[in-house]
């Protein structure tokens, strides 16, 4: 896995167990895409992508994470420019629980392995200015 550099912010929050859960959940992921996988850090922002895929996690005030999905850009037949499907996953949120973790995870490995709907639920499309980073 690359990483590309990380930006800290001093609001960013470190959950010891759940960064130990996730650490120990991630396997699946990391063995699947390995090299291809990377990972984006800002604060309490995070973005996994593959092949032009990401998932953005974002550390909600309540200590639950959110996720949203974006499929590789396809040059939009309006405006000519990139843009992506947007999609979310049909449960909410995940907790920072051993098994949001891995649930969490479960959901990265499926959608950057082509799954969409009805797993998950499209919920925009959106031009993209620059190639997807935090």
């Amino acid at each position: 896995m690359r990483t590309a550099p990380v930006r800290v912010t001093l609001q960013s929050v470190v959950y010891a167990d759940s960064a130990r859960w996730f650490a120990d959940a991630v396997s699946p992921l990391t063995s699947k895409f390995g090299d291809r996988l990377l990972l984006f850090r800002d604060g309490n922002r995070v973005q996994w992508s593959v092949d032009g895929q990401a998932a953005v996690m974002e550390l909600q005030s309540g200590g639950d994470i959110s996720a949203t999905f974006f499929d590789r850009p396809a040059l939009d037949a309006v405006t000519s420019r990139p843009a992506a499907a947007v999609y979310r996953s049909q449960v909410a949120g995940y907790s920072l629980s051993r098994e949001g973790c891995a649930r969490v995870v479960a959901d990265m490995v499926e959608f950057f392995s082509g799954t969409r709907e009805p797993r998950f639920s499209f919920v925009d499309a959106t031009v993209l200015e620059a190639p997807l980073s935090l």
